[in-house]
């Protein structure tokens, strides 16, 4: 008997009767209880898993510090920094640009976010109005025709150099 409590409807149930989903460590919820959650979630909350995923990966590890929660919060208050603006600005400076992560240089942070978000917000609106100029072409059209030149090899003929000739003068 392991009697655990549900993190939506806070309702204690035995694991080993009811089916359950584990959310984290020693967190469960009833599997009706988190489909209903998973359906119901926000795109702000998608959003803000998907970037705390990515800092994760980006710092390697399996927890978000203090510091980023912080940092995170405060953009989102501050700056009006959305998190999928947060993403891609990370997204953008590390994946894109091709700088290095280290933990060190960050200072164990994201600092870097509010110093580029302006510039990876016009890379990736640049590259909405590429797409929305070029939607509805056709590829085909666009493509080079090849044309093929044969450039004939030049003979090289070899001057003679004029001799001296005393007869001639």
């Amino acid at each position: 008997m392991h009697y655990v409590t549900c993190i939506y409807c806070k309702e204690k149930f035995d694991r080993d009767k009811i089916e359950f989903v584990k959310i984290k460590e020693r967190q469960y919820a009833h599997k009706e209880c988190a489909e209903k959650y998973l359906t119901k979630k926000t795109k702000d909350e998608e959003d803000l898993e998907e970037l705390e995923k990515y800092i994760k990966n980006l710092f390697g590890q399996n927890y978000i510090n203090a510091k980023v929660r912080k940092q995170i919060r405060d953009y989102r208050q501050e700056y009006k920094y959305s998190y999928s603006g947060m993403l891609k600005t990370l997204f953008y400076w590390y994946e894109i640009k091709g700088h290095k992560f280290k933990n060190e240089e960050a200072n164990y942070g994201i600092g870097i976010i509010p110093y580029i978000y302006d510039k990876a917000h016009d890379y990736y609106y640049s590259l909405y109005l590429a797409k929305t100029a070029n939607e509805g072409k056709n590829i085909e059209d666009y493509k080079p025709k090849i044309k093929m030149i044969q450039i004939v090899s030049p003979n090289s003929e070899r001057k003679k150099n004029k001799l001296f000739d005393l007869d001639k003068e």
